[in-house]
Order: structure tokens, then C-alpha cells, then sequence
């Protein structure tokens, strides 16, 4: 199905896959009348580079008819058809300007995201269940010459214009996130922000001076944002397209009070630490989903510290938590 209003049409490609939680991963061809965008640009496996040509004939387009590429953030799963499209036509790459270390596999940010976890996972008592996540890093670190973008990509900021496209930086999935408004027709690129029936995933991550950022406040300002823009159409990087998106927000924004509440009680049950409170809301999805679980149960805890609701203290190099009471 197309969308189409005026001038301006999207060509979906939704990729029907269980990713995670998730039911597909998608990716948009808009074309605003005189250039052809592709936004997001799914994953780098046979199965998807398939399906991506596949659907470029179903719309009668070829990677030849792409004028540029916009990604909503750096994750794999955003920016999988690159360099395939590269290697036949040399197109601008569009990112947020704190995606481009992370574009590009950059040896330093790499080495500095890895000393990062093993602080923060340290002070929070999770390296014994971590391990897998090092290797992958690891691993990453051996490969980036393999995994990187094979193009300059050229930065973005919060308030640019291109062709009536308005960039709002959107972070808290991530740091680069950001949401491509294009506000004529009141259509809304959100990448991973808000997916319609799926959690809020705020992903803990490091500001330029690795210092864990307030992954979950940003993430509800990002909500807030996208929450004052008009939208006839939510174009999301996952799940299905969606009209109503202040209803979802609305949803959402409960849904996260809830989360900080769950992480609240548990502390006030007794659970002092971080994998404890993880253990005690989570259970074995603590060992099978430890990253994501983590960046939940470590998110909130500053989120609820930050509100004044909840207060930590270091004991031989590990925090430990407890409950303010008003």
C-alpha cells in the first residue's frame, strides 16, 4: 500500500520478521515529487537484501531511482542496505551528527563504549552476568572495518531543513535519534521512538564525556515532542504504520510511570541492588535479554533518583539503592 497525498507518496517496506519483540522491520521510500528518499534501510542479510529488491520492482523503482538516505539512527537494524545501495550508485548518506562515530566504527568510540559498560557495569554489580555482551563488543571491534559505512555521512542537527524535511533530534533509544517530520502533509518518520503496541525501549548509552546518560527523561521529552506535532501518518521503524498517535503517547507515557513504579516497590521489597531488582521484575529474562533488561532496570533507577524518589549509595564500589519516602 502506498501513501500518497499530493505530491508527496510513500513506498513502505515492511520486512515480516520476528526481530526480538518485534514483528518486521521497515524501511520508507518517499519521494516528495523531485527526490526519491530512502529512510532507514533495514537489515544486511541475504533474506532481507532479497525482499528489498523484491519490493523496488513491486513499486517499479531501482536503487538507481534513490537520490539520498536518511537514517533515523545508527542501529544495524536501520542501516543494514547501505552499502549495497553504494556499491551501485553513490548516493549522501544523512545521519544525526552523534551517529557518525558510531556509523562509522570508530576505533576510539568503539574502545571508549567498552570501558564505558565495564564502569557502569561494575558500579552496578552486573559483570558476572555480562560476559556475552563483552564478547559482542569485542567481536564488533575485530570487524569494524567490515561493518562501517563506506561513505562520508554528512551530519545533521536538531532545526535543519531538507527538501521541507525538518530534523527533530529525538534521543533516548538512543543518543542520535531523531524523528524526520515533514510537516506539509504532517507525516512523521519516528525510527524506533514510538512503535504502535510495542514498549518504550530506552537503551542506556554515554554522552561525549562517558557519562551514562538520563536515558529514560529523554526519552519521555522525545515522547512529548513528537507528541506536539501534528500527524496524519506515523511511519515507525518497526511494527505497523499508524494514524492517532497522541492516543499511543498517551499510552506510553503511563506505561513508563508504571515501569518506575515497579522499579520503586521492588526496592521498597527489599531488592537494594541491581541485579536483584532486575531479578525480582524480570526473572530469567535476566539471563536471556540482560542487555535490554539492564538498560531498563539501570534507566529507571536514575530516572526514579532523579524524581526524588528513590536515593543510592556506593559500598565498595557498587551502588545500592533505597526508597524515599515522602
Amino acid at each position: 500500500m502506498q501513501y500518497q497525498n499530493g505530491h508527496h507518496t510513500v513506498y513502505p517496506i515492511i520486512f515480516q520478521e520476528q526481530y526480538g519483540s518485534l514483528s518486521s522491520i521497515n524501511c520508507f521510500l518517499y519521494d516528495n515529487g523531485s527526490t526519491l528518499t530512502l529512510i532507514d534501510a533495514g537489515l544486511d542479510t541475504p533474506q532481507f537484501n532479497e525482499f528489498f529488491q523484491q519490493q523496488l520492482k513491486q513499486y517499479k523503482l531501482s536503487i538507481q531511482d534513490i537520490d539520498q538516505i536518511f537514517l533515523t539512527h545508527h542501529h544495524d537494524d536501520h542501516t543494514g542496505q547501505v552499502n549495497q545501495i553504494l556499491s551501485q550508485k553513490q548516493v549522501q548518506v544523512y545521519a544525526h551528527h552523534l551517529a557518525i562515530l558510531r556509523l562509522l566504527f570508530e576505533e576510539q568510540y568503539l574502545t571508549n563504549k567498552y570501558n564505558f559498560f565495564v564502569k557502569i557495569y561494575g558500579e552496578y554489580g552486573c559483570l558476572d552476568i555480562s560476559a556475552d555482551r563483552f564478547k559482542k563488543m569485542e567481536k564488533t571491534f575485530l570487524n569494524r572495518e567490515n561493518l562501517k559505512l563506506n561513505t562520508e555521512v554528512i551530519p545533521l542537527h536538531h532545526g535543519d531543513i531538507i527538501n521541507e524535511m525538518y530534523i527533530i533530534e529525538a534521543p533516548g533509544h538512543s543518543p542520535d535519534s531523531i524523528i524526520f517530520s515533514e510537516q506539509p502533509v504532517r507525516w512523521q518518520f519516528s525510527g524506533d521512538l514510538l512503535l504502535e503496541n510495542a514498549p518504550t525501549n530506552a537503551l542506556i548509552d554515554f554522552d561525549e564525556k562517558l557519562e551514562l546518560l538520563p536515558t529514560v527523561s529523554q526519552y519521555r521529552e522525545s515522547l512529548l515532542k513528537l507528541n506536539a506535532l501534528e500527524a496524519e501518518w506515523i511511519f515507525p521503524g518497526h511494527e505497523k504504520i499508524f494514524q492517532n498517535h497522541n492516543l499511543e503517547i498517551d499510552n506510553k507515557l503511563k506505561k513508563m510511570d508504571r515501569k518506575e513504579q515497579r522499579i520503586i516497590d521492588a526496592v521498597r521489597n527489599g531488592n537494594n541492588k541491581t541485579v536483584e531488582i532486575a531479578r525480582a521484575i524480570y526473572g530469567k529474562k535476566v539471563e536471556t535479554q540482560t542487555f535490554f533488561v539492564l538498560s531498563e532496570v539501570i534507566g529507571y533507577l536514575e530516572y526514579a533518583i532523579g524524581r526524588g524518589k528513590l536515593a543510592k549509595e556506593m559500598r565498595d564500589g557498587e551502588w545500592f539503592f533505597q526508597p524515599v519516602y515522602p
